[in-house]
């Protein structure tokens, strides 16, 4: 089922027939080394099904991304809920195949879920939740975010960068076009 669609992409649920073409970028040591570990099949099917009892449960989830000039799977990219301090946030994350990096699709596909939250839902803030050292991510986050702060995150108990966006920030520039600031300190909640 088709949820929205860009200038080049189509963001689609996803199914469990996606699982083989999921796990050529969730099962890539390279596209996961700020994770755990690369996830095998059985983790990508897992993984499916999360988002696919998030679409029951919250009406979103992370959703496949299809190029729409060729139909071509990129990977999966959507809000899901994640804890951040005493809120539940919905976090917008983003996985594409490693053979497409580079040409913008993470931005795209980001930067529309983003809009489809505060369009479609009731959530006054997101966040994308990115390890520090994964700059490529880090990129993706401040191009569709506006601010930025250190944290703690209790699911794993490490430091992480939380980017956010209120939906009164919509209309100003993105940290990567000179808006917001970073702020260190710990994690605000949404009041």
């Amino acid at each position: 089922m088709s949820v929205l669609t860009t200038d080049r992409l189509r963001l689609r649920r996803l199914t469990l027939d996606d699982t083989d073409r999921l796990l050529v970028a969730l099962g890539d040591p390279t596209a996961m080394q700020h994770y755990p570990a690369p996830k095998d099949r059985d983790d990508v099917e897992r993984w499916i099904r999360w988002a696919m009892e998030s679409y029951e449960a919250q009406g979103f989830g992370l959703w496949a991304i299809e190029r729409l000039e060729d139909g071509a799977f990129l990977g999966d990219c959507g809000p899901m809920l994640q804890p951040v301090g005493e809120a539940v946030l919905p976090e917008i994350g983003y996985h594409l195949v490693r053979h497409e990096w580079g040409h913008g699709y993470a931005t795209e596909a980001s930067s529309a879920a983003l809009a489809w939250v505060f369009r479609e839902t009731t959530h006054d803030r997101t966040c994308s939740i990115v390890s520090p050292a994964n700059e490529p991510s880090r990129r993706v986050a401040a191009r569709i975010h506006h601010a930025l702060e250190m944290f703690t995150w209790e699911r794993t108990g490490t430091e992480m960068c939380l980017y956010s966006t209120t939906r009164g920030q919509l209309d100003e520039p993105t940290l990567a076009e000179g808006g917001g600031r970073p702020r260190p300190g710990p994690a605000r909640t949404a009041s």
